[in-house]
């Protein structure tokens, strides 16, 4: 295989990083690369174990609205007042003290319901939707994870902290995490055009899990082509697993969704997620293309016997690329 000077096949690399607001400011240029998404997403329970999802996403100050999904025992349920929320363009405020994103264009239309604001000061932030749907309160989890993966044509970097939240959505008290992640790459490419989305991606997976103890641990796992390998986990206190050149195992099931999975990093630690009842993201996925799966379930570190209090698992396939790739199944990887 020939190579050329800079072309690293997406070895990815992570470390941790220190939060401050400068990150979230979209003018940073980190090696060159401009910011081309923005992600807010994550998860909280019902007493009874019951899963809700949400994710918000954002290019530039344009946001298609908030999906809003329960995972019950058979199926997800996408609230209704999902499509009530806030879509087109946003405003954006930034300051050396805070990030606000806030109301939306097409109030003054009447095609979307209600506020949306987003207010991020150090190491805290507050989000409202849709005069109440949902309202969140948030604050940092411990470092960031940082990925990297340099390339010629194709280089990617992406961020991502964890927040613990407590509010309220849709008239319940709420107790969860949201993700508040940035990634960066050259323009004129969506992320669906994007060799990781449309390639090397195969399971990729962001977790967290606040024990009874009081602990938190919570990172991103994948496993991929051409290097594309990793484990960027960390506690409140800091990184717990930062490695590339992981393996891993996937065990698909019935219509490509994925039963369980695992990852093995070159230090020892090693993950597996297991699908909860009506974790299959349908209506999620089927926004999407390029054989996309989306799931949700529990995630553990093997040998941590600790009780999971709070626990949200996100993880995302690519069935035929899976086969293709002969990546094996769990049991096998977890025999090695």
């Amino acid at each position: 295989m020939t190579t050329e000077i800079g072309d690293f096949q997406h070895r990815a690399l992570t470390a941790p990083y220190d939060s401050t607001i400068a990150v979230h400011h979209p003018t940073r240029t980190p090696f060159g690369l401009t910011e081309q998404v923005l992600y807010l997403y994550g998860g909280w329970r019902e007493a009874d174990g019951t899963l809700h999802v949400f994710e918000r996403k954002f290019i530039g100050p344009m946001t298609a609205g908030l999906w809003l999904m329960k995972c019950d025992q058979t199926a997800v349920q996408i609230n209704p007042e999902s499509a009530r929320t806030v879509r087109g363009e946003v405003k954006r405020e930034y300051t050396d003290e805070s990030v606000l994103l806030h109301g939306a264009m097409m109030e003054k239309v009447g095609a979307s319901g209600g506020a949306f604001r987003f207010h991020v000061t150090p190491g805290r932030f507050e989000w409202e939707e849709n005069d109440g749907l949902l309202k969140l309160t948030g604050t940092l989890v411990g470092p960031g994870v940082q990925i990297f993966a340099p390339d010629n044509d194709e280089p990617i970097l992406y961020v991502s902290e964890l927040y613990k939240v407590v509010g309220n959505v849709d008239g319940q008290d709420v107790e969860g995490f949201v993700f508040y992640d940035h990634s960066y790459w050259p323009a004129g490419m969506d992320w669906k055009e994007f060799k990781v989305f449309k390639d090397l991606q195969l399971g990729w997976q962001a977790f967290a899990n606040e024990y009874e103890d009081g602990s938190i641990e919570w990172g991103h796992l994948c496993i991929g082509r051409e290097g594309f390998n990793f484990t960027g986990v960390c506690s409140a206190d800091g990184p717990v697993s930062m490695t590339s050149g992981s393996v891993g195992g996937i065990d698909l099931g019935e219509n490509d969704w994925a039963q369980r999975a695992t990852w093995k990093a070159p230090d020892g630690n090693q993950w597996t997620f297991e699908l909860e009842d009506g974790g299959t993201l349908a209506g999620f996925t089927e926004a999407r293309w390029g054989g996309y799966r989306a799931q949700a379930g529990h995630t553990r570190r093997l040998d941590d016997d600790r009780k999971v209090k709070v626990g949200f698992s996100w993880l995302e396939t690519f069935g035929d690329r899976i086969r293709e790739s002969a990546i094996p199944g769990v049991d096998e990887v977890l025999g090695d």
